[in-house]
Parts: C-alpha cells; structure tokens; sequence
C-alpha cells in the first residue's frame, strides 16, 4: 500500500500568506484584520498541538537543525 499525499505545501503557505496580507493591509480596519490574525494564531496553536503528538524519527533532530540554521542565515542576511 503507497503513501498518497493529498495537500499541497505551496497552496498552505499561500493562504497563510493571503492571511498575513489581510492582517497587514492598510485598507482593513483593526477589527476585520483581528479575525484573519486570529485565524493565524489558531493554525500556529493547532500546528503546535499536532507536532507534539507526531513521533520523532530517526534523522529528525539533524534535519531540524539544520533547516534552523538556514532559517538563522537567511534573518542575518535580511537584517544586513
């Protein structure tokens, strides 16, 4: 029996992308723009809550680190 991987990452960042651009937008008031950051911060809870229940694999430790150190080289190089 295969793996069937029915989600695309690139349309799930895309719409968290279209969440932060509504939270961000000069044309929304506070208020409409609370409920997108608020969308965002039960997908971040939700995310959270569901890495913890997964098991840890072998080579996980190492990939984590290093996808941390790319994301740490790529804030050094905005912030420069």
């Amino acid at each position: 029996m295969g793996f069937k991987k029915n989600w695309d990452v690139d349309n799930i960042y895309n719409q968290i992308n279209a969440a932060a651009r509504e939270v961000c937008s000069r044309y929304n008031d506070g208020f409409s723009a609370f409920f997108s950051k608020q969308d965002l911060y039960q997908i971040y809870w939700h995310l959270g809550d569901v890495l913890r229940q997964c098991p840890k694999f072998s080579g996980e430790d190492e990939w984590l680190r290093e996808e941390e150190k790319k994301r740490l080289l790529k804030i050094l190089k905005d912030e420069v």
